[in-house]
């Protein structure tokens, strides 16, 4: 993904110590960046997250939950209603616009499947699979690190009308995923990674706010994600996703099994062992 970190993290430190309105000597520029206080290691930002949310002990107090809300995209409004568990079990109902029905999708802590009305079963493998568990990590804030081959925070920029660190990182599968944590807060503002979601390859925010306290940790009611085509276009709203409802300690655990039809499917796809 093509970043200009280096120019973004110049600027930000510029207005932040005011240099931007004057002329300063390369001397005293040099000084200055010595005097400057170190950046904080990705370990230690991620920590102060996880403190943040509400503590480590809070967080797993907690061994399952459910999600209920809507999502604005293109236009429509559909709602959604999501089931998590420890430690890797999800389960994702989102309604589909003009009565197409019920999208499901879904990570049983092995299968990542898929079911779609319009489309029928599928199931991930390799990578997306990896994907789909890391999603399922219900302590997902305290496991962080844990899902990347390297993180390093690399600097302090303006981001949506906050200071934030830069965190760089490259996840177990070698893909580029950067966050964005709040200065003055400790809370996650943003990932910046690439996706497809506007049907061709683009820089993406998903972008993090509203928090909310929730039986004893905050949790981020209003989730937004941009999108700026690679090399042109301005950043766009794709969607927006209100949470509504948030609770824990109140799914069955049968709700994690796949669908009949995914599990038919899944038999289908496994070699026969007749003779």
């Amino acid at each position: 993904m093509n970043k200009s970190v280096a120019l973004r993290t110049v600027l930000s430190c510029a207005v932040a110590f005011g240099l931007a309105a004057s002329v300063i000597s390369p001397a005293r520029t040099r000084a200055q960046a010595q005097n400057a206080p170190p950046l904080p290691s990705a370990k230690e930002v991620v920590a102060r997250y996880d403190k943040a949310l509400g503590g480590e002990a809070a967080i797993r107090r907690h061994s399952s939950s459910t999600m209920r809300g809507t999502i604005e995209t293109q236009g429509a409004t559909l709602s959604f209603a999501y089931y998590a568990a420890a430690p890797y079990q999800r389960v994702e109902k989102t309604a589909l616009p003009n009565n197409q029905g019920e999208l499901r999708t879904g990570f049983d802590g092995n299968l990542a499947w898929a079911l779609d009305p319009r489309s029928g079963p599928a199931i991930d493998t390799g990578d997306n699979r990896e994907s789909d568990k890391r999603d399922a990590d219900f302590y997902y804030p305290l496991d962080e690190l844990t899902w990347f081959k390297s993180m390093e925070t690399v600097g302090i920029e303006e981001f949506e009308g906050r200071r934030c660190y830069r965190l760089n990182g490259i996840n177990n599968w070698g893909l580029v995923n950067n966050h964005l944590y709040d200065v003055e807060t400790g809370l996650l503002t943003a990932y910046e990674f690439e996706s497809n979601a506007g049907g061709a390859p683009a820089l993406t925010h998903l972008i993090f706010s509203d928090y909310r306290p929730v039986d004893g940790v905050l949790f981020p009611m209003k989730q937004t994600v941009k999108i700026k085509p690679k090399g042109v276009g301005d950043w766009k709203i794709f969607l927006t996703q209100t949470y509504t409802s948030v609770t824990f300690n109140d799914v069955d655990p049968a709700v994690f099994a796949p669908p009949q039809s995914v599990r038919d499917y899944v038999a289908k796809q496994k070699p026969s062992s007749g003779s």
